[in-house]
């Protein structure tokens, strides 16, 4: 009986190692042809913060939008920024992250008085 069950699962490991090494080496999943609007939500956040800094240094409002638009489209981008920044909140990230994307959104021409209280912070 112990033999049957050491037997298994030695079975189980060997076959859970060789479905790894075959999912991510030999034959791993590769996507092609995928448009950037096609990315998770985390980030799609992620670029938002990424053009936020950005902004924060050239002050291109310009650049930001080319930076943001294959992933969001042509759409109003201040409350897309906005949101991210009123989430950005109620995570409690650091004061000055959210001044950073709050100044980003005032820029596109989206306010609120939740993000306007950080905007005077900062460099």
């Amino acid at each position: 009986m112990m033999r049957r069950l050491l037997l298994l699962l030695i079975g189980l490991a060997l076959g859970l190692g060789l479905g790894l090494l075959v999912g991510w080496y030999a034959w791993p999943v590769t996507y092609t042809s995928v448009p950037p609007s096609a990315l998770a939500p985390g980030w799609k956040n992620e670029a938002i913060w990424m053009a936020a800094q950005a902004f924060a240094y050239d002050g291109d409002l310009e650049a930001a939008s080319g930076r943001l638009a294959p992933i969001f489209g042509n759409v109003d981008l201040g409350p897309i920024v906005l949101q991210r920044a009123e989430k950005a909140i109620d995570d409690d990230w650091p004061a000055i992250e959210i001044a950073l994307i709050g100044r980003l959104a005032a820029a596109y021409g989206a306010r609120s008085p939740r993000v306007d209280a950080y905007l005077a912070l900062g460099p």
